[in-house]
């Protein structure tokens, strides 16, 4: 099942930064970037502890039919969560640090994957999940492009909001993943297919913040050549021998 009609999207204006570094950043609570303060590091860690619960809510059921019901009945406070997240850190954290621990958290990420994920959850999976990790990479590059371009014109609002979509529905698919792994719970064999469906997310993320960041590009402005007394007399010389009959 794909990320369409899942997703409501809020009534708040979401800035794309915003998501665009929370589908990178740790999902975890001791992942804390050490620059927030007392309250702030609270309230991350609050909002992760919801995203927990949600997440671990659908990888308890056992069958393909029971999680899908369980993911449509929490994905929508999952995305409140995620862009809370999201909006905490990009106030709190400077952006060298934002992007510092979004590269290691990806590099974690591609590591638990590699290291256990066929133990604890198949080949199929880890796959899906590595495959994941890169692409998540790839969109995160792209995502300096983004905020340079948004700076100075108006971007593609409907491609922003089917990338925005896509990438949280994917995230929430890495950190059923994430989940896996890191409490050792087993993925049931019905479910392993609705969760590499998920991660396929990430591949309509990344074409979708493409087209964001493609679009409008002006095609860039020639100056006029100059051209001295000699040059012109050069060029006046070489259409008069391409005009003669051969």
């Amino acid at each position: 099942m794909g990320c369409a009609g899942i997703v409501a999207w809020p009534e708040t204006e979401i800035k794309p930064s915003s998501l665009l570094d929370a589908v990178g950043l740790p999902s975890e609570t001791d992942h804390a970037p050490k620059q927030l303060s007392g309250a702030a590091n609270d309230v991350m860690r609050a909002a992760v502890s919801v995203m927990d619960d949600l997440v671990l809510s659908a990888l308890e059921k056992r069958t393909a039919d029971d999680f899908a019901k369980m993911r449509e009945k929490v994905f929508p406070d999952y995305l409140a969560a995620l862009i809370a997240f999201g909006l905490l850190i990009n106030v709190a954290v400077p952006e060298a640090a934002r992007e510092r621990l979004i590269a290691e958290s990806l590099s974690e990420l591609e590591s638990d994957f590699r290291n256990e994920g066929i133990a604890v959850f198949g080949e199929n999976l880890r796959n899906r999940g590595l495959f994941t990790v890169w692409t998540l990479r790839k969109i995160v590059e792209l995502g300096e492009e983004l905020h340079k371009k948004a700076a100075v014109q108006k971007v593609d609002e409907e491609n922003t909001k089917k990338f925005i979509a896509s990438a949280v529905w994917a995230r929430f698919h890495v950190d059923c993943l994430v989940k896996s792994i890191r409490n050792k719970k087993p993925i049931f064999p019905e479910v392993v297919e609705p969760i590499a469906d998920g991660l396929r997310a990430a591949v309509n993320a990344y074409a979708h913040i493409r087209q964001v960041v493609d679009a409008g590009i002006p095609e860039p402005e020639l100056a006029p050549m100059q051209l001295d007394a000699e040059d012109e007399a050069w060029l006046e010389d070489s259409f008069g021998d391409l005009a003669r009959p051969k």
